[in-house]
């Protein structure tokens, strides 16, 4: 009796990603190969190389951006770089405060809490395009609390915005479908910026200051970021029903919400262990100028408890959080740690540093270039990690010189740090139209929306100073 004996699934790779190797490599031999610029030592020359080389693989996605920070980090040690400083970022107390926090989101969404909540809020507001797009905006505010990670949020709410968008009949790559779905999206990404585990740029801010030894502290992040980020939102709400005005009117009943909502049934015990596993953390993250612990030891004894109420299985400890984005972030984490190691910020500082100081007289103008500077390097970096790092770290000295606390210059980087003008830069806009089919809306009504959230980042911005200087933090 023959046995047949299946032949192992053939690995295809793109044309195109193997082209994109080809000009990463090239770019970091140029690099390499180039004069040792004046301020770098030969080490810090090849760091340089090597994090130009694995931001093109990043950016266009040659790899899995996992697979891609672990090369990152094996050519690090090859050109000479000590092991402990590779792995440095996995060891902070950023990296364990992501780690960790990721399950709280896995949580929400497993237990069903998250589509609870999303359902019950989206119930509370009437069925026109402002009490809809105002909905989403309280829901992605609200998940933020407990989810820090935006693409969690937006596998959540992008889902029942494009039902939604269904069982109201508005057609396919409609302006009414546009509205409702790319605001969805922007929805889902902007409110976690409030606050400082809203986010998951929240441990790269946290990593950044911790690399220039600077305090930071939960309700200080929310006094410098909370009213300018939810005054965006606002501009967002306001501005994008102005800019894509749907073909009709819309006046919907509450039914769609209320009967998904019935359809989860009663409030149920793992929901309940849940909520108060996330009031209480935040209740502790606020609180940590006086109990001075570390913000990942609530996450960790979260985990437990999620464990312990059946919430958090053994299998889910592989499943339940993405561990490509684990080890793309941790590589990022001790990218940071080795660049200020070995004082490349300080060069880069020397580019940026003349031109921060001709404007440093205006803060207005100071967060106005930062801004765009962030937009211009998001082309570069889709994940906007190393982009916060090299803007921050690079300038945060001479402005703090200035009389400009740290905070004030990460607010603009950070508010300035989603832009969608192409689908690459933003991976929740990418995960939109992945989750619509593309159906939800046209690229043409994608760019008039990037346009507007670009312009009205600057708005904030600018109403933001005002602010900062009402409450004192700016002199």
């Amino acid at each position: 009796m023959s046995v047949a004996v299946s032949s192992p699934p053939q690995v295809q790779i793109k044309a195109g990603k193997w082209l994109w190797l080809v000009v990463a490599v090239v770019i970091a031999a140029v690099i390499a190969a180039l004069p040792t610029p004046q301020g770098l030592s030969r080490l810090a020359q090849l760091v340089l190389a090597i994090t130009a080389f694995t931001v093109v693989l990043w950016a266009a996605q040659v790899m899995n951006s996992g697979v891609a920070s672990i090369l990152l980090m094996a050519l690090l040690i090859v050109v000479g770089v000590p092991v402990p400083r590779v792995f440095s970022g996995f060891g902070g107390g950023a990296f364990w405060t992501l780690l960790t926090v990721l399950f709280y989101g896995f949580a929400m969404k497993k237990t069903g809490l998250a589509e609870r909540l999303s359902y019950y809020i989206l119930s509370l507001f009437p069925g026109t395009y402002g009490g809809i797009l105002t909905s989403f905006f309280v829901i992605g505010f609200v998940l933020a609390l407990g989810i820090p990670s935006m693409t969690v949020r937006t596998a959540i709410m992008a889902p029942v915005a494009w039902a939604l968008v269904q069982s109201l009949g508005l057609p396919n790559r409609s302006r009414g479908s546009a509205l409702i779905v790319l605001t969805t999206v922007e929805m889902a990404v902007v409110p976690g910026i409030a606050f400082l585990y809203g986010s998951l740029t929240g441990p790269v801010v946290v990593a950044a200051f911790d690399a220039k030894k600077l305090p930071i502290t939960w309700l200080g992040y929310a006094e410098v970021l909370t009213f300018p980020t939810l005054l965006l939102c606002v501009l967002i709400l306001v501005g994008n029903q102005m800019i894509v005005r749907p073909e009709t009117p819309l006046k919907a009943s509450a039914t769609f919400a209320k009967e998904r909502l019935h359809a989860l049934g009663r409030f149920k015990g793992p929901e309940l262990t849940t909520a108060l596993v996330v009031l209480f953390s935040i209740v502790f993250w606020a609180t940590d100028s006086y109990h001075h612990l570390p913000a990942f030891l609530i996450g960790m004894i979260a985990m437990g408890v999620f464990y312990m109420g059946g919430i958090l299985r053994d299998e889910d400890i592989s499943t339940g959080v993405s561990w490509t984005l684990l080890l793309f972030i941790g590589g990022v984490f001790s990218l940071a740690n080795i660049v200020q190691d070995y004082r490349i910020t300080d060069w880069l500082a020397g580019y940026f540093i003349p031109a921060v100081k001709q404007i440093e007289f205006s803060v207005v103008l100071l967060a106005f270039v930062m801004a765009v500077a962030m937009y211009i390097l998001r082309f570069l970096d889709p994940s906007s990690f190393i982009a916060v790092s090299v803007l921050f770290l690079s300038t945060v000295e001479v402005t703090m010189a200035a009389g400009i606390p740290p905070l004030v210059l990460m607010a603009p980087i950070i508010l300035a740090s989603a832009p969608f003008w192409v689908s690459y830069q933003n991976f929740w806009l990418a995960m939109g139209e992945g989750l619509t089919g593309n159906q939800g809306f046209t690229a043409r009504e994608r760019v008039r929306l990037a346009n507007a959230y670009a312009v009205l980042t600057l708005v904030a911005l600018a109403v933001g100073v005002g602010y900062w200087k009402l409450i004192g933090v700016l002199k």
